[in-house]
């Protein structure tokens, strides 16, 4: 689902931000203040075909026959007012600095001055259908093998899992690409199998520690399942491998993903139902959950049932996860069946009704956040700091969907930010081939957001001049 304003349904443009006040300077006639705000898109490069300077120009004009529209200074090069309509056409060669302009409307009975804020953001990569006003997009890395999770370390290095090879791969703070992987993961691969989580430790700063989700192949007559293995990092390679959980059951699909770590410094893991929604309500199975361990792979005392991983149940596949970084708690995206795609509030014992027969009501039931009807395949979930230039997303949640090939932001309010206010498009994919469907989302020190796709890795800032 995507929520869009009326102007930019009229005109789905991206990065134009026009802020426009129209003060009447008849002498004649009481002195009125307009305020009109318009919010379209526009980038370098791009055409424009009858772009209003108004919110609405025919409504504003149409109070008495309008003779001469004019517009100081001149607009930049490229664009071109028509002087009937006041609406511009043609192609912006250049990004714009915020700049003011004066947009005169003379009629037969009043001159109006209406001020015009106008700015152009940057040319996006061609894999970038739109992206929000004020903001551009740079291609970090191409060419890549389905990097579904990333992890920012302290110290600006990137890493990053291959979903189908198992290898942990490290970009570094400069932006350059580690010719040997970090360590490499001998994974069972194919459908929804593979290197499916990736966290760094909370003080990786110390101990170097690097979390894995992988299904892998079992030995000694064993069946192939899931392991959370810890590799240690030395410089920019991993050593010492522990696996801290494992016979974690698998399925070809639903076997879940993403890992987080809560403020507590304890170890999250997503699980899905490996196709066996019953598996969802059994008390001591670990499918259709969400399990909460220790560092090293013990249970936490303060777990909802003693001696048991799990935190919440009911739950049919949830890949992502993401922790509030106020109130730390946890939120997950659930994939629905057909349809009710859910974004949960994963509190201690809840249970999310997956694999239900009847729908129990009462204290034990969990919260969903959102739903969504029309099924979006959420990958990632995103609280934003607020830092950098997304100070006007700061404990917002960002989302992206595989389905729609975009990233969305839900806005949510309350002590716990659990209510939901509304959803906006933030940025769009060109999803003519597979590989720009969006994995996964991770934030930078610096606030800058990184994207991956199943071949590429973007960055996402703040215009320079904005």
């Amino acid at each position: 689902m995507e929520i869009i304003s009326r102007s930019l349904l009229l005109y789905p443009l991206v990065g134009l931000m026009l802020y426009t006040t129209g003060c009447e300077d008849n002498t004649s006639q009481p002195v009125q203040t307009k305020t009109i705000t318009n919010q379209v898109s526009l980038r370098t490069q791009t055409a424009v075909d009858n772009l209003p300077l108004l919110a609405d120009a025919a409504q504003q004009l149409a109070d008495s026959p309008t003779t001469l529209l004019s517009i100081a200074p001149a607009l930049p090069s490229g664009l071109v007012l028509e002087p009937s309509t006041g609406r511009v056409s043609g192609v912006v060669q250049d990004q714009l600095l915020a700049s003011t302009y004066t947009l005169t409307v003379v009629s037969l009975d009043k001159t109006t001055n209406y001020n015009v804020s106008l700015s152009v953001d940057g040319k996006l990569p061609e894999q970038i259908a739109s992206l929000a006003a004020g903001f551009n997009a740079d291609v970090l890395l191409t060419g890549a093998d389905i990097p579904v999770r990333m992890a920012m370390a302290p110290d600006g290095r990137m890493f990053y899992a291959e979903l189908q090879t198992g290898a942990i791969r490290i970009i570094e703070a400069t932006g350059q690409l580690q010719a040997q992987p970090f360590a490499t993961t001998q994974v069972v691969s194919g459908a929804e199998k593979g290197m499916l989580g990736l966290v760094l430790d909370p003080d990786f700063e110390n101990n170097g520690y690097v979390y894995v989700h992988a299904t892998v192949p079992g030995v000694n007559g064993a069946t192939d399942h899931a392991e959370i293995i810890r590799y240690t990092a030395v410089d920019n390679t991993g050593v010492n491998p522990v696996t801290l959980v494992d016979d974690l059951p698998i399925a070809d699909i639903h076997n879940g993903g993403d890992l987080a770590f809560d403020l507590a410094g304890n170890l999250l893991i997503g699980r899905g139902d490996i196709t066996d929604p019953a598996s969802a309500q059994q008390q001591g199975n670990p499918s259709g959950k969400v399990l909460r361990y220790t560092p090293e792979g013990g249970i936490p005392a303060d777990n909802p049932f003693p001696g048991d991983p799990e935190w919440s149940r009911g739950l049919r596949n949830t890949f992502a996860l993401a922790i509030h970084p106020q109130t730390g708690d946890l939120f997950g995206a659930d994939a629905g069946p057909t349809s009710d795609d859910k974004l949960n509030y994963l509190k201690p014992g809840k249970n999310f009704l997956w694999g239900m027969e009847d729908e129990p009501q009462g204290s034990t039931v969990g919260y969903s956040v959102r739903v969504w009807h029309e099924v979006i395949t959420p990958t990632a979930l995103l609280f934003h700091t607020g830092s950098g230039g997304f100070n006007d997303y700061g404990n917002q949640l960002f989302v992206s969907s595989y389905n729609a090939a975009d990233i969305r932001v839900v806005h949510l309010a309350g002590d716990a930010y659990t209510d939901f206010i509304r959803e906006e498009n933030f940025a769009r994919f060109n999803d003519e081939h597979f590989g720009s469907k969006p994995l996964h989302m991770i934030e930078h020190a610096n606030g800058d957001l990184f994207v991956s796709t199943f071949d590429s890795i973007y960055r996402i800032y703040r215009s320079s001049i904005n």
